[in-house]
């Protein structure tokens, strides 16, 4: 039996045990129209696109929750054009750099936090968008379904993600130790790094699921190139989160916002300096006595002697 398809309905084409040609059109389309506009098939796409603005967007931004690093997108849809958005999402820098008016207020209202370009198809963000479309018309809040934590918290945990945050424990798949950029309140003498912002208060800015989704999916530019082909294994995100938490309990009134330049380093090096150069000169200012001692005893008697003869 011929069982191919051929798309233009109404001619003698066939499926198996059906021969479209003698369908009507319109009961063609509505089959297909049922099809896909069925609730699995709508449920398949939402929660396609509900991982996707996990994974990519969630670290910055919520949809019915409130600003975070980045605003609030509850209602975008119907704030800015699908054209103006499918131009600003892949490249908001650039955007930004053309002066676009929108563009340039975003970033001054965020700043110092700048949107990273987003390698997303059109079609991505167009899922995207349909599901922060959805659930603004329904005045529905966005919770991530993946950011949970693979197993309670045990005693023990906030002291193992303390030794992963200092680089004692290695990271499993090969990634940088988060002290190379962050500092933590009580991390050491001299603290952490200052590339990244201080983690002390991050359990405080956050709430759970959105720091065990950044933990799961860093899309900051800096932690993203870094992790995005070593992730963190479940067991580094339960430890980790649990120092955060443990942090956030030893100081519940940590600021959110930076707080003045950390001075420790450059004084420490400025200082540094002063002894290196005065041990230097320490060690080295008898060097060459020996040479010059000799070179001025053997020259003076000359220069004696050329007083003596000059008129």
């Amino acid at each position: 039996m011929k069982t191919s398809l051929n798309y233009r309905f109404g001619q003698d084409s066939t499926w198996p045990g059906i021969r479209l040609g003698a369908i009507p059109h319109s009961m063609l389309w509505l089959a297909f129209l049922l099809l896909f506009n069925s609730p699995p098939f709508l449920f398949a796409q939402s929660q396609g696109a509900a991982t996707l603005f996990e994974k990519k967007c969630y670290s910055c931004h919520n949809i019915g929750s409130g600003n975070k690093k980045g605003p609030d997108l509850k209602g975008v849809t119907t704030q800015r054009s699908r054209e103006w958005l499918h131009t600003f999402i892949p490249s908001p820098s650039a955007m930004n750099r053309r002066g676009d008016l929108t563009a340039v207020e975003l970033f001054r209202k965020f700043a110092p936090e700048v949107m990273p370009d987003q390698t997303l198809s059109p079609e991505e963000i167009d899922s995207i968008l349909a599901l922060i479309e959805g659930l603004s018309n329904k005045n529905q809040i966005f919770i991530p379904a993946g950011a949970k934590l693979s197993r309670p918290i045990a005693a023990g945990d906030a002291e193992a993600g303390l030794r992963i945050f200092r680089g004692k424990t290695s990271l499993s798949r090969g990634g940088t130790a988060c002290i190379t950029c962050h500092d933590l309140q009580g991390v050491g003498l001299f603290g952490g790094g200052t590339l990244g912002p201080s983690l002390t208060a991050a359990n405080i800015k956050y709430r759970d699921p959105e720091l065990i989704a950044i933990l799961q999916n860093p899309n900051f530019p800096t932690m993203s190139s870094v992790f995005v082909t070593r992730p963190l294994t479940d067991e580094e995100i339960v430890q980790l989160f649990a120092l955060l938490q443990a942090t956030r309990q030893a100081n519940p009134t940590a600021a959110v916002a930076p707080g003045p330049v950390d001075l420790k380093f450059p004084l420490l090096g400025f200082g540094l300096l002063v002894l290196g150069l005065a041990g230097m000169n320490r060690a080295w200012k008898g060097r060459l006595r020996g040479v010059r001692e000799v070179l001025v005893n053997e020259a003076l008697p000359r220069a004696k002697s050329l007083d003596r003869s000059r008129p």
